[in-house]
């Protein structure tokens, strides 16, 4: 059985703090001591929602993806074939914190045993969906539709990944609805996606609906306190 270094804990952030239960040998009795005197210390919201993510059963070393529902049902209406759907799961399991991912076509051949001009064309109607981002030079699954990690979490190399991700379709309008706080019409370091220029003002998307985003679907933090990024790999 460990030992509790409560003289340090309130130092730790939420992450932080999973991590070091996760690394020492606490009872149940340890860990429930643990988070009543971390949380007796962090009273904002952020560090609420933290301790209802962060207690789970999930082995260490299985990868997820935050799914967000309202998006998800507006790619099941595109008509995914079953292939795509193939490749969207294989780049899901292979894509960095942020949504970036290097898997190149013919690695998805390989491991699929698809064809490169099928594969070439998939790709190509995977980014006219609006699915797969390509921006800078780099892709990225849709954040709007998949996030790995989380959005106020991942590090601050990682974190512009997620707003890059968000991307546009082939006719220059947002994919999904946006569940962010940020945007492209408000962030002034986001630019548009290949395609677009700068004064271009992206257009309601009609894929679902043409009303205004749900406020359910934003993630929402605390205005009083910054968050924290934490340093994930």
């Amino acid at each position: 059985m460990s030992i509790i270094d409560f003289k340090h804990l309130h130092e730790l952030s939420s992450f932080q703090l999973q991590q070091y239960i996760d690394d020492n040998n606490f009872t149940p009795e340890q860990r429930l001591q643990i988070f009543e005197h971390y949380h007796s210390k962090h009273k904002d919201t952020t560090n609420i929602y933290q301790r209802k993510e962060n207690i789970k059963s999930i082995r260490k070393d299985v990868d997820y993806v935050h799914l967000f529902t309202k998006n998800f049902e507006c790619l099941a209406e595109l008509d995914i074939t079953k292939t795509e759907l193939k490749v969207i799961a294989k780049i899901l399991n292979k894509m960095e914190f942020g949504n970036l991912f290097h898997i190149s076509q013919a690695a998805l051949c390989r491991d699929l045993g698809i064809g490169k001009s099928n594969m070439s064309l998939i790709f190509k109607k995977l980014k006219t969906k609006g699915i797969i981002i390509d921006k800078d030079g780099d892709l990225f699954m849709n954040s709007n539709i998949f996030l790995k990690g989380q959005a106020h979490s991942i590090n601050m190399k990682q974190r512009p990944n997620v707003k890059k991700a968000q991307g546009f379709n082939a006719n220059n309008e947002p994919a999904f609805d946006n569940v962010y706080t940020f945007n492209q019409t408000n962030d002034s370091n986001n630019q548009p996606t290949e395609g677009t220029t700068a004064s271009d003002q992206p257009k309601k998307t009609e894929n679902c609906s043409n009303k205004e985003i749900d406020p359910a679907l934003t993630l929402q933090y605390p205005k009083t306190a910054e968050p924290v990024y934490d340093n994930v790999e």
